[in-house]
């Protein structure tokens, strides 16, 4: 019996620990959460939050009794309940409502409208423009004239709608080879030319910075169609 007592609950240990075994199963879902929204969509690729908070916990829960002696079966399995029952009450409330949603999802953001990034907005998702536009080159954008807007989605993977051929406008273009050389604004003299940071093309004298973002280098736009 005593090897049973063992198996289950663990050496030493009373029935009130698998109590406690799930309160720290909440306690640890509920801060995982929270990094995970401190952490950007990022992080999360492929994934909503609460899909990777289940992995993540049932990876611990599942694993550990499986190789540790010391690691009794029931105190996982309330743990291994726990986690689901959170993430079904969590999955349920979200659906019933939309703040709540937003809190736990997070929110689609658009970072990129009529050729010009939006640094902020880009910020606040844990995005860099350079991961980005490689995310762009990625889906055939050349340069950003192409494209209507952008957007975060809550997976943190990035939508795009593009221009029609007849409505492309001169843009940054995306090479990497070109974003990274860029000049300060008197280099291209009256040359049409755009911030290498954020894609602005406005109109600044020769030597200011980008009224924008404040980017000091410069390039030259081009204004081709996109070819998929």
């Amino acid at each position: 019996m005593s090897d049973l007592h063992d198996l289950f609950i663990g050496e030493d240990k009373t029935w009130l620990f698998l109590l406690e075994c799930g309160l720290r199963a909440v306690l640890m879902f509920v801060f995982a959460l929270g990094l995970m929204k401190v952490s950007g969509k990022k992080e999360v690729r492929q994934f909503s939050v609460l899909e990777l908070m289940v992995i993540i916990g049932l990876g611990s829960a599942l694993g550990d009794p499986m190789i540790y002696a010391e690691s009794p079966l029931l105190p996982s399995l309330v743990a291994i309940s726990v986690v689901l029952l959170c993430y079904w009450g969590l999955n349920k409330w979200t659906n019933r409502s939309p703040a709540v949603e937003r809190f736990v999802e997070g929110k689609v953001t658009r970072v990129l409208y009529d050729g010009i990034l939006d640094l902020p907005a880009l910020n606040s998702e844990g995005m860099s423009p350079s991961e980005f536009f490689g995310d762009l080159r990625g889906m055939h954008v050349e340069h950003l004239g192409q494209v209507k807007s952008a957007y975060v989605e809550i997976d943190g993977n990035v939508s795009v709608f593009f221009r029609d051929d007849a409505d492309v406008v001169s843009g940054l273009p995306l090479a990497p080879e070109v974003l990274h050389n860029g000049v300060p604004r008197r280099s291209l003299g009256s040359a049409p030319c755009c911030c290498a940071r954020c894609g602005s093309e406005a109109d600044t004298p020769a030597g200011e910075t980008c009224p924008a973002c404040g980017g000091d280098a410069w390039v030259r736009t081009v204004d081709f169609k996109r070819v998929s």
